[in-house]
């Protein structure tokens, strides 16, 4: 349990709170005695402000230092916050890893990069997570690094991507001071490119093929009543992402425009609630940083008649894709669904994203420029984005000409 945690119920529950500020002292004072085997000892002096102050010694950097505080309550919460920093800094880099985490989290960095930073922390050899990360140095990293992490052959983003987070790990730690210095910092990543894989994927490698695409479009067709089938129909023909796909409602569908505008974002499990849930964000995921209202995506002809197929889901709910007791479909429900699809059909590509890619490539085929595929795609490009509004319905009907004239049978 963090400390906000802690407040939140604190501040819940008065009587609780009351037990736990009597409980503080005697705690602290407990954990100093089982440190502190130094004498603490009244002071006797003429001088009226120092008489009967409390005092002891420490040992700092291996010196013997006198600590004078005016209470012995005072004392025991500087003794308390002396032996903390000690501990802290013996604690095995997994331990400080966790409390990266919370401060991460405190700063609402969002729950995708929190499962990133884990899933990168989880191909540290074991020893190096449980070893101290005082003791932790950059022949350590570099031994690491070669014998087991490019042994994977990573993508040079991912070898990059690989030191960042460790180094972020320790410069939490020189904030903390639980060390005092960044072995990564004297590793460069581009000294190991060449034993990365520095193969470029293609488009193809990246995207469905057209052939893809009838298959995948004629077994959702045979399954239109199950909604995820019908969100895979509406994937190909917009390029919508997961969380949009799942977080569009009917309102947002008005006369020939789709305004996609908000996601699907999952909330994870933690201390205070043991399940995860799904909540909606006003936002897409190119505009949490700077959000600009959504972008629009022309309906074409087989975008309508995916949006139909939709529509006459079993069931009533405000969101265009829903389960029969009117719930909208979670987005990670909806890529399980595409990936047993996938295999099924024997495609090897099994994510959703693979159908922005081919939509690109079909508005490329189609002579739409790199503005207008920003446009309705909502691509980073975010300052090209800028110089078009949600209200520019001409280009966006010029737009839905192009695609209506090259459209997959």
């Amino acid at each position: 349990m963090n400390e906000n945690e802690l407040m939140l119920i604190l501040k819940s529950n008065p009587e609780f709170a009351c037990l736990v500020s009597d409980m503080i002292p005697k705690a602290k004072k407990i954990y100093v005695d089982s440190r502190h085997d130094l004498a603490i000892s009244v002071m006797r002096s003429n001088n009226k402000y120092r008489d009967g102050h409390y005092v002891t010694h420490v040992y700092v950097n291996g010196k013997r230092k006198v600590v004078e505080k005016a209470t012995e309550e005072e004392l025991y919460d500087f003794l308390f916050e002396h032996y903390k920093a000690i501990d802290n800094r013996l604690k095995p880099l997994e331990d400080v890893f966790e409390m990266f985490i919370l401060d991460k989290r405190s700063r609402a960095i969002s729950e995708q990069t929190i499962k990133e930073y884990r899933r990168y922390f989880g191909y540290l050899n074991p020893k190096i997570q449980k070893k101290r990360l005082i003791d932790i140095s950059e022949d350590d990293i570099r031994t690491w690094l070669i014998n087991e992490f490019l042994q994977r052959k990573p993508k040079k983003e991912a070898l990059k991507k690989m030191l960042q987070i460790i180094g972020m790990i320790f410069k939490f730690g020189i904030r903390k001071r639980l060390c005092i210095e960044n072995p990564v910092s004297y590793i460069q990543a581009q000294d190991y490119y060449k034993c990365c894989d520095l193969s470029n994927k293609t488009n193809e490698d990246r995207s469905f093929s057209e052939e893809d695409i009838v298959q995948i479009k004629a077994y959702a067709m045979e399954h239109s009543t199950n909604p995820h089938a019908a969100m895979i129909l509406l994937a190909i023909e917009t390029g919508m992402r997961a969380g949009e796909l799942a977080a569009l409602r009917k309102s947002d569908i008005d006369g020939d425009i789709i305004h996609i505008h908000r996601q699907q974002t999952k909330i994870p499990r933690s201390e205070l609630s043991e399940q995860q849930f799904f909540v909606d964000v006003d936002y897409t995921k190119n505009e949490r940083m700077n959000p600009s209202g959504g972008r629009p995506f022309p309906i074409s002809e087989e975008c309508r008649k995916a949006i139909d197929v939709a529509l006459v889901l079993p069931g009533e709910s405000e969101y265009l894709f829903h389960h029969s007791n009117g719930s909208p479909v979670q987005k990670d429900c909806y890529g399980r669904y595409l990936r047993r699809v996938c295999k099924r059909l024997g495609i090897n590509i099994t994510h959703n994203h693979a159908f922005r890619v081919a939509l690109n490539a079909r508005l490329i085929a189609a002579g739409v420029d790199g503005n207008e595929r920003c446009l309705v795609l909502g691509h980073s490009m975010q300052t090209n984005e800028r110089h078009y509004s949600f209200g520019d319905k001409r280009r966006v009907e010029d737009i839905k000409e192009k695609l209506n004239s090259n459209k997959i049978a």
